[in-house]
């Protein structure tokens, strides 16, 4: 049948057709466009994803949200691979609007949220801080705990259980206190406890005279006060201390330096050697009978003391005798005119040639004058002159 053939019957009928089938396809182009905008299928999306232990029901095409506005879809939900498998983590991939993705940054955390109370779930995106760089396409993006409906029934239900617990516990505790022996035990508690107040009030002990009597209280204020000033005294003391053992520790003395120099090591060792030596010295005037440090301080040193007391008198009495100037060396000390003759004898002696040579052969022959008077046979050589050119007369036999 052709339009420009047929009769107009089939003309009217073809053209219903044509705008019907016209009408069709413009509607659903429309609808077409409206589920694309609505689902941004013509916009360019960028792909995310995130681990949960438990996803509650989220399904693929699920809306994600960012900020409360929707901006994408749930494209994947698998058990996660590699590492996070062995966590029994599950994988939720996101797309988001290629246009919304800047808003994601490093601080956005991603949640599960309810639609309603029919349960119906969604994820939901924290919007980050601007100062935050933009998370990349394909990256991770952190998960917290929820806060829809189950979790709030669940956290309900252990609150339930805990309040059950404690309401246990009161019951326990009450019926404890309905014990009549308890009851007893109580009013004589609180009969002592009266009876120690009035005590205090009305007595004369320490307690009453700390709290009715002022000068106890003067006193006390006193005691605080001196333990206040003991405080500071001892907290200076500390002070003191802490600044000799910086000292010690940073200073140049001798403290440092035996404590932390190697010198120092070397000395305190060496002490320890003379200490050893010292202690053997000890040991053997200990075990030597006859010494003299054993006789002062194990002996008899009587006698001892008894000649030094003897030696300290005649060396007094000779130091006596040579003050007054008695004796050769006291006339030495005493009278001046012996030094000045013995001072004149000397001079002479220096300035005549005859005295000097009869000194020298004095020192030279000082052997042979010491034999003066002995039996020996002394044989004249010409060498062997005096005074005078004569020899030495020999010795008689």
């Amino acid at each position: 049948m052709s339009l420009f053939t047929s009769t107009d019957r089939e003309r009217r009928f073809a053209w219903r057709a044509g705008i019907f089938v016209t009408v069709g396809l413009v509607l659903a182009g429309v609808v077409v466009l409206f589920i694309g905008k609505e689902t941004r299928l013509f916009e360019d999306q960028v792909q995310f994803h995130s681990y949960f232990s438990n996803v509650e029901g989220l399904s693929e095409e699920s809306p994600v949200w960012l900020g409360g506005l929707e901006v994408g879809r749930v494209t994947g939900i698998a058990f996660a691979p590699g590492a996070n498998a062995k966590n029994h983590r599950i994988q939720v991939s996101l797309q988001v609007s290629k246009k919304f993705a800047d808003r994601v940054r490093a601080d956005s955390v991603v949640r599960l949220s309810s639609l309603g109370v029919l349960g119906e779930k969604a994820v939901d995106i924290t919007l980050g801080n601007p100062e935050q760089p933009v998370m990349a396409a394909n990256s991770e993006l952190p998960t917290v705990p929820s806060g829809d409906l189950n979790t709030l029934m669940r956290a309900a239900g252990q609150i339930m259980d805990d309040s059950m617990a404690i309401s246990r516990s009161l019951r326990v505790a009450v019926e404890a206190y309905a014990d009549p022996q308890l009851a007893k035990d109580v009013a004589g508690t609180v009969h002592s406890l009266r009876n120690l107040l009035q005590e205090v009030e009305q007595g004369d002990g320490v307690l009453h005279a700390l709290i009715y009597d002022k000068e106890a209280g003067k006193q006390v204020r006193a005691m605080v006060a001196n333990a206040s000033q003991t405080a500071q005294r001892v907290d200076k003391a500390v002070g003191h201390v802490e600044a000799l053992l910086g000292e010690v520790r940073h200073g140049q003395g001798m403290a440092h330096a035996l404590i932390y120099d190697k010198q120092g090591a070397q000395a305190l060792n060496e002490l320890g050697a003379a200490a050893g030596q010292l202690a053997g010295l000890i040991e053997d005037a200990k075990n030597s009978p006859n010494g003299a440090v054993h006789q002062l301080v194990y002996g008899d040193a009587r006698g001892m003391f008894a000649d030094l007391g003897s030696a300290a008198a005649d060396l007094k009495k000779i130091t006596s005798t040579v003050a007054n100037g008695e004796g050769t060396v006291g006339g030495l000390i005493a009278d001046p005119t012996i030094y000045e003759d013995l001072r004149t004898v000397l001079g002479n002696v220096k300035r005549n040639r005859v005295l000097r040579a009869l000194v020298r052969f004095t020192v030279n022959n000082r052997e042979e004058l010491d034999q003066v008077g002995q039996v020996k046979k002394v044989s004249q050589e010409p060498s062997q002159t005096g005074i005078g050119g004569s020899g030495p007369t020999p010795p008689a036999k």
